[in-house]
């Protein structure tokens, strides 16, 4: 023990001694000791490992000194081969100290399923909207005969009519019929005066139009079984779809018949 007597001199000095320490500390721990456990300064630019393979990202990442997860959530992209990489966290040219973890999620193997819309009556720019909206695409446009200008007609997947609702993978293609607006068109009246039903049946399906009646009325100074009168009369101005009615002459049928050609008529239509 000394036997110095306390002065505030002393005193000063003591403190002076410690706060050079605490200073050299100071500064070992922050410049010398922390960058060499840090790699202060030290960065590295995160690489591109969208659209990589699974298979070939491990040595990828490693060899620059980085880290990766894969997260649990997966999505799903048609420009990317199942099991590539899908998104990445930090995104590529980011700066980062080695050792990082880079977050990662993969293109899922098996495409999402989504609801076919209703596209019919719909016109065909409007259509691939609504398809692009849920995940699809227009496939192969077919344009048959019909009032409807531009107006989907039917909705087809693989060449089978697929109903509102139904399930599609998304990316899938789908088909569209629409009409081209010819049935705006007019033309004159078939003549249907001395044919028989069945030739009169043929004309009126060939021609885009609709049988609406049949009247049976027996005349013997006609040919039996032929047509005798028609609205609207031969060379009358129509469109497509127009209702015919025709005169033949016969006896009504039995009601079985007349079942049977109510039913055949129905069908044409």
């Amino acid at each position: 023990m000394s036997n110095k007597p306390f002065t505030f001199l002393s005193f000063l000095k003591n403190i002076g001694i410690m706060a050079a320490i605490f200073t050299v500390l100071l500064v070992f721990f922050f410049y010398i000791y922390l960058p060499s456990t840090t790699n202060h300064g030290e960065t590295i630019t995160v690489p591109e490992l969208v659209g990589m393979s699974y298979e070939d990202l491990e040595e990828y990442v490693v060899q620059r000194n980085l880290r990766y997860e894969i997260m649990e959530d997966t999505g799903f992209s048609e420009d990317f081969d199942p099991l590539a990489i899908l998104t990445q966290n930090p995104k590529a040219g980011a700066k980062v100290k080695e050792n990082r973890k880079i977050y990662l999620s993969l293109n899922a193997t098996v495409p999402p399923t989504v609801k076919m819309p209703n596209l019919i009556n719909t016109d065909i720019q409007n259509a691939r909207d609504i398809l692009e909206s849920h995940g699809l695409k227009l496939g192969d446009v077919q344009m048959i005969p019909d009032i409807a200008v531009n107006a989907v007609l039917a909705q087809k997947f693989d060449g089978e009519d697929i109903g509102e609702g139904e399930s599609l993978n998304k990316g899938s293609f789908v088909d569209l019929v629409i009409g081209d607006g010819e049935g705006y068109q007019t033309f004159a009246t078939p003549d249907f005066i001395g044919k028989t039903m069945d030739e009169v049946k043929f004309q009126i399906q060939a021609s885009r139009l609709d049988l609406d009646f049949i009247n049976y009325v027996k005349v013997d100074s006609l040919p039996a079984n032929t047509v005798y009168k028609q609205l609207p009369p031969t060379g009358s101005m129509i469109k497509s779809g127009s209702l015919i009615e025709v005169w033949i002459n016969s006896d009504k049928p039995k009601e079985n018949e007349d079942d049977e050609r109510t039913e055949n008529d129905t069908k044409m239509k």
